[in-house]
């Protein structure tokens, strides 16, 4: 009868709903699939060599990727160097303009920008160094600049700049006056005037030192 029929038709109206929602599931979950497809072909790869002598550490080295946008917001990202081939490597980096550094102490490397367009490393600009760019078809090539001196080196003994010296020049004189001295034709009388010159010196010079360490005392 009529109620009958009611009844099913009542039974049959969920499993319609479950297919309706179903199906916007499956339009939802399309549609990110393709947006994720999309943004991974778009989507470019940033990656080079850092060159280190045999000598350096590479204990903490690293390779920060830079990315300024609008409204003041940044984003950074960090991929430390393989240990076997001093590389580094970013993956999924979207269109913009990029700066590249690497912390390697106590070395000094210049800032790179980079250029990504459609998904492709375009350009590569060494910035501290007048803007020279870069080949990027075989991946970045990071050279360091210099590298830093933390102390400063002792410089090489100097027997000129010695003499040149208050103290130099006295015991040059004083040697000068013992060794060569005696053998030239001096007048006898100058040179004892000379050697009482050289002997009231030294004696000058010893009464300031005892005068200086008795004041110290007192």
């Amino acid at each position: 009868g009529p109620s009958n029929s009611t009844k099913c038709l009542r039974s049959q109206s969920p499993p319609v709903r479950m297919i309706r929602w179903n199906r916007g599931a499956i339009h939802v979950l399309l549609g990110l699939i393709v947006l994720v497809v999309t943004r991974s072909a778009s989507a470019a790869t940033i990656q080079g060599q850092v060159v280190l002598p045999e000598e350096a550490v590479r204990s903490g080295c690293y390779a920060t990727l830079f990315w300024s946008g609008a409204g003041n917001t940044h984003r950074r990202r960090k991929a430390f160097l393989e240990a076997a081939t001093d590389s580094f490597r970013f993956d999924d980096v979207g269109d913009g303009v990029y700066s590249l550094d690497v912390e390697a102490p106590p070395y000094v490397f210049s800032a790179v920008k980079v250029t990504v367009e459609n998904g492709v490393v375009k350009e590569a600009l060494a910035s501290e160094v007048g803007n020279v760019p870069l080949p990027v078809d075989q991946g970045l090539r990071m050279v360091p600049l210099r590298a830093l001196q933390y102390f400063e080196q002792r410089g090489k003994f100097s027997l000129w700049a010695f003499v040149k010296t208050p103290y130099g020049a006295m015991i040059f004189f004083a040697l000068f006056s013992v060794i060569v001295m005696p053998y030239l034709k001096v007048d006898p009388e100058e040179y004892r005037q000379m050697k009482r010159e050289l002997a009231q010196m030294r004696g000058d010079g010893k009464a300031a030192i005892d005068d200086g360490g008795r004041r110290k005392q007192s």
